[in-house]
């Protein structure tokens, strides 16, 4: 790949500057929905498809524990946010500097991360909005910044795929 390219999208400063732009839209979408929203709306936006929900979830991604009382669990995501966003900051500084799906992966994954602790900071719990369904079965509402850590993770995963494959293929081509 072009080195001017690598240094554009695979960098420090647009790694930096799409994470800030990812955190603004997680905040700038869920401030909309708390200040235009009550607690439990439901908008219909595509019938048996999309819906635009005004949930609170104190738990994990997509409500995974959301149901179990008590303060330990916001300061327990808190911490884990906090760990999870310093670990993804060192590995992306070990990254080839081609690496930019990784990089790319690992900025979305920290850009959601950041996006939701600010929520945690901010409330006590992560706004959520967006519910797809089909018929009676729907998915945990999420919202910016759990999009942005599923879609990382999916750009990583895809990634580490790749490079095995190609591990395998070189390694067949030496025997």
């Amino acid at each position: 790949m072009d080195q001017k390219m690598v240094s554009r999208f695979g960098g420090p400063v647009f790694a930096i500057a799409m994470a800030a732009i990812l955190v603004v839209m997680d905040l700038v979408t869920k401030l909309y929905i708390e200040n235009n929203f009550s607690h439990g709306t439901v908008r219909q936006v595509i019938p048996g498809l999309f819906n635009i929900v005004y949930v609170k979830n104190k738990g994990a991604a997509f409500g995974m524990l959301g149901h179990v009382e008590g303060d330990w669990v916001s300061y327990a995501f808190t911490t884990i946010a906090i760990i999870a966003i310093v670990v993804i900051i060192v590995l992306y500084r070990t990254l080839p500097a081609d690496d930019t799906v990784s990089r790319i992966g690992f900025t979305l994954v920290g850009a959601g991360a950041l996006g939701n602790l600010i929520d945690r900071f901010r409330t006590g719990s992560v706004t959520d909005f967006l519910l797809v369904y089909i018929g009676q079965y729907q998915w945990p509402a999420f919202n910016v910044a759990d999009s942005c850590i599923t879609i990382g993770v999916i750009l990583l995963a895809f990634q580490m795929l790749m490079k095995r494959e190609n591990a395998a293929v070189d390694g067949a081509g030496e025997s």
